[in-house]
């Protein structure tokens, strides 16, 4: 008992030390990068550039996530409020996911060639149909960018809410409007003020969609890119714009705890049959195939561009690009390291938030240490990616870790930990919380009953943790983009190298690879997810789960 209560407690001990190391001291040092013995002089902070950028951020953010939100809720309640074909659904859904596969430094691009002076959909329609650059660009971006997380969010949510409430409510004699605000809008206010925090965030942050379409409007992520990276580096500045990029996160952070109170419960959900209304269906429908086709046609310039010898001069199709990438010694290491830090992301970072999970929902003997690790873990989906990436710079500038591929795997697992470990602790909490006590009466150490009992009955969620780490290793930019060396350029930074020299075809190129690996992954996972549990340990921990049950009884 004294051994395995000693394991716990070095677990809780390494994940907490893990993240002062790598997520407290980091920002520790941006603060004292950013505030310097400066003798009385004034900080140079709210410059007029910094006030430009704040608030063209701001502006752009909480624009384009009222329109994802708006979009998100309309799209939830057609798929779970109208008698639309499932099979039409899902498809439609598959599509609305495909953005999350891509980095955001690619819908620029794709945004570009579709809608540019000589994009595919322009040199369709003989003109310009907008002006790509500026306001419209990068709208349309952030709306393809934050939509797919938003409608994920609100329609998980709209398929508990209890529908019968609503013809309660009608019978009562309230309007359809009344009825649709207290039984649909009301239960869901906390979790559509969440995905709009999440979405304003994300766009807020981000760093790809603003560099590819941005043309010469400022934003606070351009600001601090120029601030570490630009001709005339200013670390103490670059450091001071770092500094309130996290006053958002502050912000969310204490919005998200009042609407904590909010929650709306239900004893047993119960669904309403929906009522026949073609012209309702035909509207929704309508909305589905007006989004999935803009979809499509933005992206397909992802296919197009490649394989043509010179867009949009020579149009005769070629397979020299695929030639000229795969020899292009460059390309490939890139498209390498990518692959091997998704991997050692996923893989490592499954183990860290799988272990902190495994201590916070089944382990009170060491309460104090795990509510730390509970709260860090709060934090960590807060901190903006970029923020992290100047940390990571001026931490372990001249290091062993600096310009190695292990730094990056770092701070892709600190940067998207608090999902994969909110995952793992609901995984954990629903299951029975005395198999641990049954299987030491039974002679059993605790480490053989996490790995025979615990792991095999969260098979799906520990795969769902490796899939969601893999896809977001590939498409991140804004942890990497500081991070990066020739040796161990990954692909969303290499996206912004090219750019700089025009070289698009091999963008799309990279674009196009990174997509199928991430297809690849998926049609893996969902595989694997399918597969029953196979091996030894599990089949025995189905039966020693078995013989607990019988015991408990």
């Amino acid at each position: 008992m004294r051994i395995s209560f000693s394991i716990k407690k070095l677990i809780s001990w390494i994940v907490l030390a893990f993240f002062f190391l790598f997520l407290a001291y980091p920002i520790i040092q941006i603060i004292i990068t950013a505030f310097p013995q400066t003798d009385g002089e004034n900080l140079p902070i709210f410059t007029h550039d910094w006030r430009i950028s704040f608030a063209n951020s701001l502006k752009y953010s909480l624009a384009a996530t009222s329109c994802s939100t708006i979009l998100g809720f309309f799209l939830a309640y057609g798929n779970n409020f109208t008698r639309i074909d499932r099979r039409f659904l899902k498809v439609n859904e598959s599509i609305l996911h495909f953005p999350m596969l891509l980095p955001t430094i690619t819908y620029g691009f794709v945004l570009i060639y579709a809608f540019g002076k000589q994009g595919l959909w322009s040199k369709v329609f003989q003109q310009e149909l907008f002006h790509i650059y500026g306001s419209i660009g990068i709208l349309l971006g952030f709306i393809i960018y934050t939509l797919p997380p938003i409608f994920i969010l609100i329609n998980n949510s709209m398929k508990y809410l209890d529908t019968q409430l609503f013809i309660v409510s009608r019978l009562m004699g309230d309007s359809w409007y009344r009825s649709l605000y207290k039984t649909i809008l009301n239960p869901l206010t906390r979790v559509l003020a969440v995905a709009f925090l999440q979405g304003f965030f994300m766009s807020f942050t981000d760093f790809g969609i603003p560099s590819a379409v941005g043309g010469q409007t400022p934003f606070i992520t351009t600001l601090l890119y120029e601030g570490f990276m630009g001709t005339i580096p200013n670390f103490q500045f670059g450091s001071l714009v770092a500094l309130t990029m996290l006053l958002p996160s502050i912000i969310s952070i204490l919005v998200l705890n009042h609407l904590q109170k909010k929650v709306v419960r239900y004893e047993r959900p119960r669904q309403a049959a929906i009522k026949k209304n073609p012209a309702r269906d035909w509207c929704f429908r309508l909305l589905y195939l007006g989004l999935s086709c803009f979809i499509l046609g933005v992206f397909a310039v992802l296919i197009i561009i490649p394989m043509v010898t010179n867009w949009p001069y020579e149009l005769t199709p070629t397979v020299n690009n695929f030639t000229r990438f795969i020899q292009d010694d460059s390309l490939v290491l890139t498209l390498k390291n990518s692959l091997l830090m998704a991997l050692l992301t996923a893989g490592i970072g499954t183990i860290i938030a799988y272990s902190a999970a495994i201590m916070t929902s089944r382990e009170h003997k060491i309460r104090k240490i795990n509510q730390v690790i509970d709260s860090i873990a709060t934090i960590t989906n807060s901190v903006p990616g970029m923020v992290l990436g100047v940390a990571y710079l001026l931490l372990f500038s001249g290091t062993q870790l600096h310009n190695t591929l292990m730094v990056l795997v770092i701070v892709t697992i600190v940067h998207y930990f608090s999902t994969p470990y909110q995952m793992a602790k609901e995984a954990l909490q629903k299951m029975n919380l005395n198999w641990e006590n049954t299987a030491k009466l039974m002679g059993d150490s605790w480490l053989k009953t996490v790995w025979r009992i615990l792991i095999p009955n969260s098979k799906v969620t520990i795969v769902d943790i490796f899939a969601y780490y893999f896809f977001n290793s590939m498409v991140t930019i804004s942890a990497v983009i500081f991070l990066t060396s020739a040796n161990t350029m990954v692909i969303t930074a290499k996206l912004k190298e090219l750019q700089h020299f025009g070289r698009f075809n091999d963008i799309f190129m990279l674009s196009l690879f990174l997509l199928v690996i991430n297809l690849v992954m998926q049609g893996i996972t969902h595989a694997i997810k399918r597969m029953p549990v196979s091996l030894f340990s599990a089949r025995k921990g189905k039966k020693q789960q078995t013989k607990m049950t019988t015991i408990q009884k």
